[in-house]
């Protein structure tokens, strides 16, 4: 994966719910691993937003998660994939978690040949 990453983790608190935030830098082209990576108490459901809405009613598209739906992978980015992305925990207590993503797309990926 090719990806310049500037990380930055600030915890916080939204509606009740414990909210990390990651700041990604992307080059497009690239392809960009989005990991929710939230501890939870018997986990009962995982979600992934994207400027607020749920990626999972989008079509098969560059958007995909992986098998338990911890990771979100953007392939090819496109400029237009800059945003917010949320992914949200929810334990078999209906406690919730999240971690947001802000990906900014700086630039262009070098493909020498």
């Amino acid at each position: 994966m090719a990806c310049v990453c500037g990380l930055t983790v600030d915890a916080g608190h939204v509606d009740g719910a414990s909210v990390t935030t990651e700041y990604m830098h992307a080059l497009t082209g690239a392809t960009v691993e989005l990991r929710c990576g939230v501890t939870a108490t018997r986990r009962a459901g995982v979600h992934w937003r994207r400027d607020g809405v749920d990626l999972a009613a989008a079509p098969a598209s560059r958007f995909q998660l992986t098998s338990d739906d911890d990771a979100l992978d953007i392939v090819d980015v496109q400029l237009d994939d800059a945003g917010q992305y949320t992914c949200h925990v929810v334990d078999a207590f209906g406690d919730v978690q999240r971690k947001r993503f802000i990906v900014q797309v700086i630039g262009t990926m070098n493909l020498r040949r």
